[in-house]
């Protein structure tokens, strides 16, 4: 009788890449105005309609837009944090020990030094690691070279013990114009860690002023009788747009329900 015999090494690979972790997603733009916040909103959005456990906290002291929009959608509500203090996100450390599914931060401009300090005195990815979870770092880009710069910084500090989300704000202009990230090492250095590219839809701008000045979610705008037939069909087909742009990065976002520890590949759409 013949025996196969298995790698040790192809085991591994092949138990890592089906055993089930939750996910602590860092919504991140070091370079302000990116539409960071947007992403986060969107993203929020999405995870409510498809049922899943979430636990969100906004650590922008000054435009808390993650706070203003979902709080009342969310029934922990969303948690203010301050990673700029010490001791101002210990919230978010003992949230790890709960239940759900995905804990969501979305940072404030600027926040990367506050980031790495928070990280480096809490471990927080060797801590996240313990409770279950697994990172995924969702890096908002516009099309100026601070946002591949800033990209770089946390690449180069987190390396391969997070997983990576590049997010083209289409605000900005179509996918191609998008040449100082696309045409940089840096994204190579992305690809390399398996990193994700996606986009973000355009919303017509004065359908976004309207949600803004009433403090909308998403789903709410699709459903409110104040906002006319066009706009509610633009934030409807603006939504189901961002789902299908976001299907390439399912996994790491945990838009598919429960994450897997590793990803193999790389995508981007366009």
């Amino acid at each position: 009788m013949t025996t196969s015999k298995v790698k040790p090494e192809l085991v591994a690979a092949t138990a890592t890449a089906t055993v089930p972790c939750k996910r602590l997603l860092v919504i991140t733009g070091d370079k302000g105005g990116t539409g960071k916040s947007t992403f986060a909103r969107v993203l929020v959005d999405i995870l409510l309609q498809q049922g899943i456990k979430l636990v969100a906290f906004d650590s922008d002291k000054r435009n808390a837009q993650l706070y203003r929009f979902y709080n009342q959608a969310l029934a922990s509500g969303v948690a203010r944090i301050d990673l700029a203090t010490r001791g101002g996100a210990d919230a978010l450390i003992n949230q790890l020990e709960a239940a759900q599914e995905v804990i969501l931060i979305d940072l404030p401009a600027g926040a990367g030094e506050d980031f790495e300090r928070f990280e480096q005195e809490m471990d927080l990815i060797q801590t996240a690691k313990e409770m279950g979870y697994r990172l995924t770092v969702v890096s908002v880009i516009n099309r100026v070279k601070d946002c591949v710069n800033s990209l770089r910084t946390l690449l180069d500090y987190c390396g391969d013990r997070v997983d990576y989300v590049v997010v083209k704000n289409l605000f900005f202009g179509t996918p191609e114009r998008f040449q100082r990230f696309d045409e940089s090492k840096t994204k190579t250095l992305f690809l390399q860690h398996q990193g994700v590219v996606m986009h973000l839809p355009d919303l017509y701008d004065g359908t976004t002023d309207l949600l803004d000045q009433q403090n909308l979610t998403f789903s709410e705008a699709q459903q409110h009788r104040d906002l006319s037939l066009v706009d509610r069909t633009r934030v409807k087909r603006f939504l189901q747009a961002a789902a299908t742009e976001m299907s390439p990065a399912a996994s790491l976002l945990d838009l598919s329900g429960t994450a897997t520890a590793t990803v193999s590949g790389s995508n981007e759409r366009g």
